[in-house]
């Protein structure tokens, strides 16, 4: 059976005249709460993907490929089709089936001059529109012409319906009928939405040719450019013309490069039409002159057109000429001249078919041409996946104020955090199912970028000279960076010849709205041989249109009157809209919590019911045993304990939250926790401890202050006595005397799944409002920048889970109550976390489980989880972990008289090592059951090893 995406076209078996735009999926149907589309009745007639975007032959394929050039060919049907505007000239359109057939994109333009979504360049500012406000000029029965008031208030006379399935209906129809009629439409066959089609909907979209009507009062205060107002004529008529006049732009970023003249301060958000010849309009449907269109790679042909899109030719006059063969295949363009319209430009297009060809160049920097229906979207992109022509590094090493530290240290607030980067490599080619890349290294490379500024290089940075010769190097060792890895697409800021292109990090400012600029000028090294001297004030905005194996970046520099292609350094451009059409660069603290809150405030929350099956767990509301409760009197002193405790010891912390949290529901894994049975060995450290030692000052919140009062003491105790009774296998939890508001917790991943027998440290905060307001939590990640080793917990520290807040669910049973436990916060992380098949933890993907289009996903995502959880085995035996130190040694190291898990680790390791197989990556099964490594995830596997091997002969040799 045919599988759909979204935007793609789609048409009826039984009658293939009927077309639709997909606008949901069985991939996000649980969003929408309607029942999956009857997609047997429809078949594929056009896959939209646009320039940059990521597919794969089948989607049960590892190997993935970038589009590089599209070309469109569009069906096209003029629009007006009715009487001539003067008695007495011939009407060039009579026969309403005059299609053109297969006419280039490149040929057509949008019918509007300004479109929503379009980027512009004003004075040293970009922006992209948000909304355009038009006049619209209608012709009445006498001939007048009128810009009525209110366009707002028109109505469609006579809606063109032969789209839809029933063209009968009333002569006159209120935009709401045609818009329940549609919508009727949508929800009968599913995926058809005339929505995306450019029909009449909300907003309406009016176009010249559409015959319309309105109230008396809406053409009497209106502006006549020919006749008058007669109350005798009916209020009804064709439209002729749509002009902008007034557009809501959002300010993204301004020129930091330009030294030529005073940085303006930022424009107004609205500008009216006296602004307009100020205004330059970023074309990306543009291309040079003399462009080796067909085969030239990295270049693009024509706008991403839609069936149903409204539009016009590029040059009428010239594709009058073109399409004018009486025998063409494509059809005849008859032109209706402008001197029987009255002098308004009637020759306008509705987009009823599209053919998309696109250039894919694989992993294996081999290329192809296909037709787009070939192809499917690589719609959940592994975080290790890279391609030709991307910039990598291996992992960086982050300092603060200058002073180089571990890179898992933790910036306090005030400090730099800076990211030096010292081995940055091009990649040749990549082979997705060994995980494997080719890497070409510039050599003395150093790049510095300054943490929330991840798109710009600091002063000094530099590259070097590239090495002609090429190494294997894992996926899983090298990483991205935004300064550095820029992609087809991107809308990159670009510097000038002779122009510094690093930036001092002490004038960088932000600006709200997630928009970012520099004051002062940029010092640095110049950057050379890009843009001529023939170039414009314009040249300094363009779109990345290919990245060379060499490193250097094609940028082309659609707002020059001659559109130019130019090839230049990555140094030499600052991103400002990336390719999925997100801004780029840090937001404040009021917008990460607006867009945290937006994304929840929606019909498409999925209510996710948490359950867990572990032995003990009491509910506080079940508790009727008085003596769990304290009196204010037992430790009156208790809600007075100063922090009584300076740092000691190294550090060891981790970096804090840089970028808004993203909500997370968990996917349908067996929640039944298969643990090692450590209770049944000897020796065992107890699971629950109040140590009377000072707290380890690498605890994430050591510096919070909190006051124990009374209610929060016999809180406390209570919560203590649940931990001391009911803690399941492979837990341990410790807290300290002097500071009860504190908890340290070790869970020992549960077998068959990726996480077996590492050790996760996790630590929490019961707060003064505790337990009104859930504990925080913070989890120590030691992936060493190679990514998230689950969905729920973060790299820098955040863990995702509903008991604790960090997403909203829907029912008040999902979240913390007062009546919940930290037994219940710890159990869940063990049971509903550290699952088997994690990658399904992520949001939204619980409708993927048992989808054979995400088994590749979900095998990668396992082997990733597995390796990085063997190095966590060996970063908790070689660093402190504050108050586990017993626990661990008694888990993994000989002579300790317990279980010795390190052996049973390297031994896994070893078989896994051993292993040679041909076969493709295993898909069957969960967990770590019949895993099978890739030949990357196997270099890394390795080093671990051998880490723990030398662990392990240290504590042998030990007395």
């Amino acid at each position: 059976m045919e599988d759909f995406y979204v935007e793609d076209t789609v048409a009826l078996k039984d009658d293939l005249s009927l077309r639709g735009v997909v606008d949901r999926t069985w991939r996000d149907i649980s969003s929408v709460g309607t029942g999956p589309p009857e997609v047997e009745s429809l078949v594929l007639v056009d896959r939209a993907l646009a320039f940059g975007d990521v597919v794969k032959r089948q989607p049960s394929d590892t190997a993935s490929g970038c589009v590089i050039r599209t070309s469109i060919q569009c069906t096209i049907q003029p629009i007006y089709n009715g009487l001539p505007f003067n008695a007495g000239h011939p009407w060039p359109y009579r026969e309403k089936d005059n299609i053109l057939r297969d006419i280039p994109g490149s040929d057509l333009q949008y019918m509007y001059e300004y479109n929503a979504g379009d980027y512009v360049l004003y004075h040293d500012w970009v922006g992209v529109i948000e909304d355009v406000w038009e006049d619209v000029a209608i012709r009445l029965e006498n001939g007048s012409i009128v810009v009525v008031e209110k366009s707002e208030e028109l109505e469609i006379l006579e809606p063109d319906l032969s789209a839809f399935p029933s063209s009968a209906g009333p002569r006159s129809q209120s935009l709401a009928d045609i818009l329940a009629q549609t919508r009727e439409l949508s929800l009968t066959t599913q995926v058809l939405d005339p929505d995306v089609t450019g029909f009449p909907l909300d907003p309406p979209v009016l176009y010249p040719g559409q015959s319309v009507f309105t109230k008396k009062g809406n053409l009497r205060r209106g502006r006549f450019i020919y006749g008058s107002y007669d109350p005798n004529i009916p209020p009804r008529g064709i439209i002729v013309d749509l002009k902008a006049k007034e557009l809501d732009i959002r300010w993204l970023s301004r020129n930091v490069f330009d030294e030529s003249r005073t940085h303006s301060a930022r424009p107004p958000t609205h500008l009216d039409r006296g602004d307009f010849d100020e205004i330059v309009l970023y074309d990306r449907g543009k291309a040079p002159q003399g462009l080796k269109s067909v085969t030239q790679m990295g270049s693009t042909q024509g706008s991403d057109f839609a069936v149903g899109d409204v539009i016009k030719f590029r040059d009428t006059a010239g594709a009058a000429v073109k399409y004018a063969a009486e025998n063409g295949k494509q059809g005849i363009f008859r032109r209706i001249p402008r001197s029987i319209t009255q002098g308004y430009e009637m020759n306008v297009f509705l987009i009823t078919e599209t053919k998309t060809k696109v250039t894919i160049q694989w992993q294996d920097a081999s290329t192809s041409d296909v037709d787009s229906t070939g192809v499917v979207p690589y719609l959940n992109v592994d975080d290790h996946d890279v391609w030709p022509g991307e910039l990598v590094s291996i992992k960086a090493n982050k300092t603060g104020n200058g002073t180089s530290h571990d890179s898992d240290l933790e910036m306090k607030d005030g400090d730099l955090g800076v990211t030096t980067i010292k081995d940055v490599g091009v990649v040749q080619s990549a082979d997705a199912k060994e995980r494997l890349a080719k890497i070409r290294w510039f050599a003395d490379s150093r790049v510095s970028i300054l943490e929330g500024y991840d798109d710009a290089l600091l002063a000094g940075s530099q590259l070097g000279a590239l090495s002609s010769n090429e190494t294997d190097v894992s996926l899983y060792e090298i990483v991205t960076h935004p300064a550095l890895t820029k992609r087809r697409g991107d809308l990159v800021l670009v510097a000038p010849p002779a122009q510094p292109t690093s930036f001092d990090p002490f004038a960088i400012q932000t600006i709200s709205n997630g928009e970012q600029g520099w004051n002062g000028h940029p010092p640095g090294e110049t950057s050379s041989g890009r843009c001529s001297e023939s170039n414009t004030e314009t040249n300094w905005f363009g779109e990345v249109i290919d990245l060379g194996l060499d490193g250097f970046l094609t940028v082309r520099l659609g707002a020059l009157d001659q559109v130019l292609d130019v090839r230049i350094p990555v140094e030499a451009t600052i991103t400002i809209v990336s390719d999925d059409d997100s801004l780029t660069g840090p937001f404040t603290d009021e917008d990460e919590r607006a867009s945290w809150t937006e994304s929840w405030d929606s019909d498409s929350d999925v209510i996710i019911e948490e359950t867990v099956e572990y032995e003990g767990g009491t509910r506080l509301d079940e508790d009727s045993n008085s003596e769990m409760w304290s009196t204010d009197e037992e430790n009156p002193e208790a809600s007075r304990k100063p922090l009584a405790h300076k740092p000691t010891m190294d550090v060891e912390q981790i970096e804090p939250l840089k970028q808004p949290l993203q909500p997370t529901q968990y996917a349908q894994n067996d929640s039944k926790i298969q643990q090692t049975n450590f209770t049944s060995l000897p020796n065992m450290p107890a699971q629950f401890v109040m140590l009377d030692e000072p707290p380890p000052i690498n605890h994430h919140f050591y510096t919070e202050s909190v006051v124990l009062s009374a209610p929060l003491m016999r809180r406390i105790r209570k919560e203590h006595k649940i931990l001391e009774s009911s803690l399941p296998e492979g837990i341990w939890v410790r807290t300290w005397a002097d500071r009860l508001d504190l908890l340290r917790v070790l869970i020992i991943g549960p077998e068959e799944t990726p996480y077996s027998l590492a050790p996760f440290v996790l630590d929490f905060h019961l707060s003064q409002d505790f337990p009104r307001s859930p504990p925080e939590a913070y989890f120590h990640s030691w992936t060493r920048g190679l990514g998230r080793i689950n969905p729920n917990l973060y790299e820098d520290g955040k863990v995702c889970l509903s008991l604790l807040g960090t997403w909203p669910g829907d029912t008040k049973d999902e979240g913390w109550s007062e009546d919940s436990t930290m037994l219940q916060v710890f159990v869940s992380l063990m049971g509903l976390v550290l699952v088997k098949e994690p990658f399904y933890n992520e949001a939204g993907f619980d409708a993927y489980v048992g989808s054979s289009e995400t088994q590749i996903n979900s095998a990668l995502y396992i082997e990733k989880a597995f390796v990085m959880a063997r190095g966590f085995i060996n970063h908790a035996l070689s660093h402190k972990s504050g108050g586990m130190e017993n626990v661990l040694t008694w888990l993994y190291l000989p002579k300790a008289e317990g279980p010795c898990l390190l052996q049973r680790v390297l031994m896994e390791c070893d078989n896994l090592l051993d292993e040679v197989s041909n076969e493709p990556l295993s898909v069957e099964s969960s967990g770590t059951a019949g895993l099978r490594l890739s030949s990357g995830a196997k270099v890394l596997l390795r080093k671990y090893a051998s880490d723990l091997r030398t662990i392990l002969a240290a504590a042998e040799q030990m007395p």
